[in-house]
């Protein structure tokens, strides 16, 4: 049987997805909706969580299996958090945009430069990492990171 990227890059990242929801949940969040489309934007979010301070959330991974690079390891998955971050910011300027990825950026890549342009330039107010490898084992939560 032939390896289908496309097909398996989906269903990690639609993991990945509930992992995160997994996580807003344990935060303590009372209400999380999902896949929200943000009007006037073009853009939408994979979740809004409802709590003490709302937040208005883009998840980025999947399983690290070797055969793609996971996470904000990842350019194109970085540039698109960012261009979401900006249009949404650009309509909605008071939103806390936070963006979740399964794996660091190597230090010093362009990932890494444009994370840290986006967090300083509060265009992402905040980033989460959580290291995601087998959605039956439970106990992931890993690594966080702001």
């Amino acid at each position: 049987m032939e390896y289908n990227f496309q097909s398996d890059s989906k269903k990690s990242g639609d993991e990945f997805e509930d992992f995160v929801l997994k996580d807003l949940q344990t935060r303590g969040f009372s209400k999380i909706d999902k896949n929200i489309y943000m009007p006037g934007t073009g853009c939408e979010v994979d979740f809004i969580a409802y709590g003490e301070r709302d937040e208005y959330v883009e998840s980025k991974g999947g399983r690290d299996d070797g055969k793609k690079r996971p996470g904000a390891q990842r350019t194109d998955n970085v540039k698109k958090a960012i261009a979401n971050g900006a249009l949404i910011k650009a309509k909605y300027p008071d939103i806390y945009y936070v963006v979740y990825f399964s794996a660091k950026p190597i230090t010093g890549s362009y990932s890494h430069e444009m994370i840290e342009v986006a967090l300083c330039n509060k265009i992402i107010n905040e980033v989460r990492y959580l290291k995601y490898e087998d959605p039956d084992v439970d106990n992931q939560l890993l690594l966080f990171y702001n």
